[in-house]
């Protein structure tokens, strides 16, 4: 098994071969590291929110919107 810095190594090396160095850069820059918390994020969106709780907010979202336009998310 590689170590991490192995895989790095062959995936940047891999990108470049099948890429070019350019748009392996221009690749590699679409990439930033996340923000804040994610999982206190989505406790404050979602909740205690149900499977079947987002099923019908998004079947509604959907019927208001006709299934395009803005996105669809918890209502506040």
């Amino acid at each position: 098994m590689r170590t991490a810095l192995e895989l790095l190594d062959a995936g940047w090396k891999a990108l470049v071969k099948e890429l070019g160095l350019a748009d392996a850069l221009r690749y590699k820059t679409l990439f930033q590291p996340g923000r804040g918390d994610y999982a206190a994020e989505r406790e404050g969106l979602f909740g205690q929110m149900t499977f079947e709780d987002w099923e019908r907010e998004l079947s509604a979202w959907e019927a208001r919107k006709g299934g395009k336009g803005e996105s669809p998310g918890p209502r506040t």
